[in-house]
């Protein structure tokens, strides 16, 4: 089948990149016409079956680029399928191109954005897009979603189970366990108790504001906890301030994004996972697979893909429970 994919994902456009090798992997099933909204324009071959574009210009004209170049796409290679990489302005750009090329429309959600209130009142960007992605929803022919939380936020919203359907982020739990440790966290921060670990993008959505309270409250009666917090994002600047003012510099740690969290999650204590939505938990999945006991809020995977048990505590976010938790390791 001949695709139109409209990605948000640069990388794409690096012939190195892991996503780029994502690309050719779905060649090999599918003919694949991607195209990206960038500032420069552009176009490169990825395969024989996978072709790239950029759209060049600024925002609106990316955007109106999207609509421009992928009607020409469509229409010099007869293409009748589009899938787009979210509800939201990829989403509106695919619902614009199916009803002007009569193309079916396949929007992906990696995001859970239904089921809470979360996106509807946390600013005035995240409201607008709240109800532009009902709208898209609504008017695509399938929705692919990474697991069942989302499916099931959607059923709620009354769409139609035969329009949805689950493909999840593969784990191969027996390689993860066979990795080899090539960092070992108890060695590079000793003479702690113990180590916790947070994963991920630092966003607002991610609630580490919160959780560094709530480890502050565990440090009174553990003054020997190390917190370390992995990743890169908008609210890096911020936490780190938060940290200094706290003057927690010694137990709560920050570094960069690691290409390999498998050695992270197999040498440290315990995953926090305090996010306030969350579409899957790829960090949460690898760190079940390796044994790495996990503390998660009820989004994403939890409860659904992964069960609370020995060493899996789902806890709502009540600072009390998880100082209780925290101090119980």
């Amino acid at each position: 089948m001949k695709k139109l994919m409209i990605s948000l994902d640069k990388k794409i456009l690096d012939l190195n990149s892991p996503v780029a090798k994502r690309m050719k992997n779905y060649g090999q099933e599918d003919e694949l016409f991607v195209l990206v909204p960038v500032a420069q324009k552009k176009q490169l071959s990825l395969s024989a079956n996978v072709q790239v574009f950029g759209t060049g210009g600024n925002k609106i004209g990316q955007f109106f680029g999207l609509i421009r170049q992928g009607k020409n796409i469509i229409k010099q290679n007869f293409i009748g399928f589009i899938t787009v990489q979210d509800p939201f302005f990829t989403g509106l750009a695919g619902w614009i191109l199916k009803k002007t090329v009569k193309a079916r429309l396949e929007v992906q959600l990696h995001g859970d954005f239904y089921s809470s209130d979360y996106y509807k009142t946390s600013g005035w960007k995240n409201y607008f897009q709240y109800y532009l992605g009902k709208f898209i929803i609504r008017r695509a022919d399938s929705l692919r979603v990474v697991g069942l939380r989302i499916k099931d936020s959607l059923l709620k919203m009354g769409v139609l189970d035969q329009k949805i359907f689950i493909q999840p982020i593969k784990i191969d739990a027996r390689n993860l366990s066979s990795q080899p440790i090539k960092i070992n966290l108890k060695e590079k921060y000793i003479g702690y108790d113990k180590i916790f670990l947070c994963l991920g993008r630092l966003e607002s959505v991610k609630n580490l504001n919160w959780l560094i309270d709530v480890f502050a409250q565990a440090l009174k009666s553990r003054p020997n906890y190390l917190l370390l917090i992995v990743g890169q994002g908008s609210e890096r600047a911020k936490l780190a301030r938060q940290i200094e003012d706290f003057g927690l510099e010694k137990n709560i740690k920050m570094e960069d994004w690691t290409n390999d969290p498998i050695s992270y999650l197999k040498t440290v204590d315990c995953l926090l996972f305090s996010s306030l939505s969350e579409g899957y938990g790829l960090s949460v999945m690898e760190a079940v697979a390796v044994g790495c006991p996990v503390f998660m809020n009820d989004v994403g995977v939890g409860g659904y893909e992964v069960k609370a048990g020995e060493k899996v505590k789902i806890i709502p976010l009540v600072k009390e429970k998880w100082v209780e938790q925290i101090m119980s390791i």
